[in-house]
């Protein structure tokens, strides 16, 4: 059994549909889309279809920079926005390392207890504080 024949105008409503549902999702349109969506080979696509073909990937290109000029434009920021920025982002790396300085003396102060401890208890007689003692 073969498949029907598909028109031009069928395979014209499938690439502006893949064209329009990419474009709501924020992806970039291909044939494979458009070909899984006619359920057609691809191989049979590019022989029956070239021009539309060619047509799909003027639009998905024109389509992509319409796009990225949308994206440059949102992103603008004013010097001083981009200044405020960075001094927020500067305050947060103090506290950060604020904290990491405090969890590192915390840590110190705990591996010193330890180590006393274990020193103790296996009665190990510390040389240093031994020359210590004795002046």
């Amino acid at each position: 059994m073969t498949r029907p024949t598909l028109t031009d105008d069928e395979v014209q409503l499938a690439m502006n549909l893949v064209l329009r549902e990419a474009q709501e999702a924020g992806r970039r349109p291909t044939i494979t889309a458009v070909e899984r969506r006619l359920d057609v080979k691809h191989a049979t696509f590019y022989r029956n279809f070239p021009h539309l073909i060619t047509w799909f990937q003027e639009q998905a290109d024109a389509q992509r920079d319409t796009t990225k000029q949308e994206q440059r434009t949102e992103h603008k920021k004013t010097s001083e926005d981009i200044i405020a920025d960075l001094r927020r982002e500067n305050i947060q790396l103090r506290r950060t390392v604020g904290i990491y300085a405090e969890a590192l003396r915390q840590l110190t102060l705990d591996y010193e207890k330890v180590c006393s401890q274990i020193q103790h208890q296996a009665q190990i007689t510390d040389l240093a504080s031994r020359r210590k003692q004795s002046r």
